[in-house]
């Protein structure tokens, strides 16, 4: 009796695995730059695979995984991010590139540098938390408008700079320009036509440490957004 014990319960452990592999196969967590999210979620309606999404400012997602966090899949912007997120993930491609711009309420048209000489409040992200704000934070450093010499609107990502746009918190502010189209048109934004040369890629990394057929999944996944 002993001996069939053992064959069942080994059965139950053959099955748990593979129950457990196969559930690995058919979900993807991914983590995703906050400023990526509505695009990415409408592109994945549709999509036969469970996609588990944690959005964030694309550094406050590379400290987590620094962390322990192990999401198989991240999107996020591909900007000085830390050597340490290397050992564990490798690039696979980029997704696009986007470049900074200033906006402006057309009814507060004017430069950066009388923005900054007057120290009129200017929207950024947060440079510790999102590449977009350290570009932001670079671009006022080379127009001579270091910080404390003006008044800057500091929020946490891309995605909640927007959203500060919309609540009309702020005339003037740096942004994606991918990310124009989500000023409310009612509010008559129009980008300045000056060029800070500031642009970067959203870039595909997969998770050094999974399966070959889940990767392959992945791989598939990435086929599907860029398609």
């Amino acid at each position: 009796m002993y001996k069939y014990l053992k064959i069942f319960l080994l059965m139950i452990i053959l099955v748990f695995h593979v129950a457990c592999k196969n559930s690995e196969i058919d979900q993807i967590n991914m983590y995703l730059a906050a400023s990526l999210l509505n695009q990415i979620e409408s592109n994945i309606e549709s999509y036969d695979t469970r996609i588990n999404i944690d959005s964030s400012g694309s550094y406050d997602l590379v400290n987590k995984v620094l962390l322990g966090a192990k999401p198989d899949l991240v999107l996020i912007a591909n900007y000085k991010l830390k050597n340490e997120f290397f050992e564990d993930y490798e690039f696979i491609e980029n997704y696009y590139s986007s470049k900074v711009i200033l906006v402006h309420n057309q009814n507060h048209e004017i430069g950066l540098k009388i923005i900054c000489e007057n120290k009129y409040e200017i929207g950024i992200a947060d440079p510790s938390r999102a590449p977009l704000g350290k570009l932001s934070s670079e671009i006022l450093k080379d127009n001579k408008c270091g910080q404390g010499e003006y008044n800057t609107k500091i929020t946490s990502n891309a995605s909640s700079l927007i959203n500060k746009i919309n609540l009309k918190y702020l005339n003037y502010a740096f942004i994606y320009e991918s990310d124009f189209h989500e000023i409310n048109k009612k509010l008559d934004f129009k980008a300045s036509s000056k060029e800070f040369q500031k642009a970067l890629n959203y870039s595909f990394f997969i998770n050094k440490g999974i399966s070959s057929d889940n990767k392959k999944n992945i791989l598939d996944f990435i086929k599907h957004l860029k398609d």
